[in-house]
């Protein structure tokens, strides 16, 4: 299955566009989910758990209730939306209500299929499900050719988006390697310290591409190199993805610059630079 770019940024049986958050910490914070035009609510669901699915069993236990918490939203010219995955009780509306453009209907959340949370979003017009990046219907065929006037996003944000290419979602420098799955759930981890006896310059991406090959450089206040590290070039897609590059000893006090590139096939796609104090 191609996503609406042609491309391999979905998988069988996805039909909407997916909104993320970083961490299940940052959903504790809020993140409020806002009605994308005027309308009406139909329906809700707001009692189901937030939850990472990651086993089979996992799986099971959301069938039949995979968007988890959401609700379905009639707008103007035959347009509906449905909204999946908000946190559990975060529904400010009910069945009936009426509500603006920008108005809170809830909050990002992990509830139903979500392996990370996340707001689904499915548009659909006159019973045809529409890809809001591209404004074509999904039973369409797909198009290699992003046009923003031809988007359902607002003009302002449609003309930010680039959607081949790959995302940092964050990056870094810690006192200890970094695991994908602990990313998901506690977000970054903590800047390395001068009590640390490891440093790894990390990153966070999403959208990789097979053969995307990641560089990390990491570089000290009088311009010398710590960490230079290019890594092998993935094997395959990359939804999500963590990495990091980095060696034993300690940092002592002071400023740094860490750096992050992407390229496919020696072309840059991405490059992500920050200062890190070290304390």
């Amino acid at each position: 299955m191609a996503d609406p770019l042609c491309g391999s940024l979905t998988y069988d049986g996805h039909t909407g566009t997916d909104l993320r958050i970083l961490s299940m910490k940052d959903m504790e914070t809020g993140y409020a989910v806002v009605a994308v035009g005027d309308g009406k609510i139909l329906r809700i669901r707001d009692q189901e758990q937030d939850h990472l699915i990651e086993t089979e069993s996992d799986r099971a236990s959301v069938a039949g209730k995979e968007c988890g918490n959401g609700l379905v939203m009639q707008l103007q010219d035959g347009y509906e939306v449905q909204y999946c995955h908000l946190r559990k009780n975060s529904l400010a509306v009910k069945p009936g209500d009426v509500v603006r453009a920008g108005d809170r209907l809830g909050e990002i959340g992990a509830s139903g299929l979500a392996q990370f949370p996340h707001v689904h979003i499915t548009v659909s017009r006159h019973g045809d499900t529409l890809d809001p990046l591209t404004g074509r219907k999904l039973s369409e065929h797909c198009t290699p050719t992003f046009n923003p006037d031809e988007s359902l996003f607002a003009p302002e944000i449609a003309a930010k988006l680039e959607p081949t290419k790959p995302d940092i979602l964050a990056f870094g420098v810690a006192g200890r390697p970094v695991v994908y799955d602990a990313l998901v759930r506690e977000g970054p981890p903590p800047v390395v310290s001068t009590n640390d006896s490891v440093f790894v310059t990390w990153a966070w991406f999403a959208n990789l591409k097979k053969g995307t090959a990641i560089r990390f450089t990491l570089t000290d206040a009088k311009g010398e190199t710590l960490v230079d590290h290019t890594g092998e070039p993935l094997d395959r897609n990359k939804a999500a993805y963590a990495a990091f590059a980095g060696r034993q000893g300690t940092l002592p006090r002071g400023q740094y610059q860490v750096e992050v590139s992407v390229t496919l096939d020696g072309t840059l796609l991405r490059k992500a630079v920050s200062e890190v104090a070290v304390r």
